[in-house]
């Protein structure tokens, strides 16, 4: 017991002779231990949060098209599919009561988020509730996610502005202000970065809609410039379009379209029962229905295939390149006992026995090792507390 514990001082004081030297070995040897641990960590919890997501998700309607692409739309907000179904086609799922719809309109961004145009009733499905303010409820109101808040400082009762699709699209929709009228509480989830509007303001932030001076009873007379046979009012370039919606304007918007013309990204559909689920999946089969229909939770895992088909190759480089700095080490610590050896014959003069001396050099390594292990399960560990939104580090 006694040489344990001298090895250890021994070993303890010559580590912290050479501080530089014993330093890269721990960093060297900390790097090959946590990656593998934040990658196996990572994973794991983006496994957990899609999982979640997509098992509180029964059922997703979209444009035929790439199924992952249409849930990851619906579930994350991501870049919308290229093609959109209509509205009068989202409204077939309803037929026959046997689930109930949230239609999702996406694609644009406001504050560098994405801009949801929602069913009111989805933030009751998500169990998303205001911690300051109300729902929208009006054409021009949204609500914003936790993260949003925090990070932008927005809250009830501020103004924020849609960001234009491109930058060089003079042709295109004016930006459009709406106002906060709420402030989810955190979720832990995509719907904490996120800004919620109704399906009627996502429409007119895309042009779809707009507002503008009332010709008729228009006191300047620039607005007009005439009128036609049937004494339809021609507008001059004067007219104004609103940006912003108020009670004062927004009984001026009118959609351009039919509503059941009007564009939908993608549609949560919600079953009255599993059998209602059935029902509709087997006539999205069978093509009963002008859409595509998918099991949220089927697809999510179907992406976790190929995620984990990716892990094992990460992890197989991984091991390499662990083998390869471990060998490295090897060479280290063999090239410095080299250079010990007046300092180890002197031990042997001095009285150390023949295993001593070996007791010592291996304690030093196994120090060392030590050190690294415990950095490393320790820091892999704080990865996924650390990070917010694991599952869209994974989605990318």
């Amino acid at each position: 017991m006694n040489a344990i514990r001298h090895s250890m001082f021994l070993a303890r004081r010559h580590l912290l002779h050479h501080r530089q030297r014993s330093a890269l070995l721990i960093a060297a040897l900390f790097i090959v231990g946590f990656l593998p641990i934040a990658v196996e960590n990572l994973v794991q919890a983006g496994e957990r949060a899609l999982r979640a997501r997509g098992a509180a998700t029964p059922l997703v309607a979209g444009a035929p098209g790439a199924p992952i692409d249409l849930v990851l739309s619906a579930l994350y907000f991501r870049s919308p599919p290229d093609r959109e179904l209509r509205a009068a086609e989202i409204e077939t799922l309803v037929d026959g009561d046997l689930a109930r719809v949230l239609p999702l309109v996406l694609g644009d961004r406001v504050l560098g988020v994405p801009l949801v145009g929602s069913d009111p009733g989805y933030l009751d499905f998500r169990n998303l509730e205001c911690v300051a303010g109300r729902s929208h409820a009006a054409a021009g109101e949204c609500v914003i996610g936790a993260a949003v808040a925090a990070r932008e400082g927005a809250g009830v009762g501020d103004r924020i502005t849609t960001e234009p699709r491109e930058f060089f699209d003079l042709a295109g929709a004016y930006p459009l202000r709406m106002e906060v009228v709420g402030v989810l509480g955190e979720s832990d989830g995509p719907d904490d970065d996120a800004v919620f509007t109704g399906l009627a303001t996502a429409w007119i932030v895309r042009g779809l809609a707009h507002g503008h001076d009332d010709l008729e009873a228009a006191d300047d007379a620039e607005l007009v410039m005439g009128r036609t046979e049937d004494d339809a009012i021609i507008a001059s370039a004067k007219v104004r379009e609103f940006v912003e919606i108020t009670d004062d304007n927004r009984s001026s918007f009118h959609f351009h379209a039919e509503p059941g013309e009007l564009p939908v990204t993608a549609a949560i559909v919600i079953p009255v029962d599993a059998k209602a689920g059935t029902i509709l999946l087997g006539r999205a089969d069978v093509g009963r229905l002008p859409l595509q229909l998918v099991d949220a939770a089927t697809i999510v895992d179907r992406l976790l295939v190929e995620v984990f088909r990716v892990r094992r190759i990460l992890m197989g480089v991984l091991a390499v390149v662990g083998f390869a700095t471990l060998l490295l080490v090897g060479v280290v610590v063999a090239l410095s006992i080299r250079m010990r050896s007046l300092e180890i014959e002197t031990m042997h003069l001095i009285g150390c026995g023949p295993g001593r001396v070996p007791l010592i050099l291996a304690t030093e390594v196994l120090l060392v090792l030590a050190i690294a292990a415990t950095l490393a399960f320790i820091v892999g560990g704080l990865v996924v507390p650390m990070l917010s939104g694991v599952e869209r580090l994974i989605l990318g």
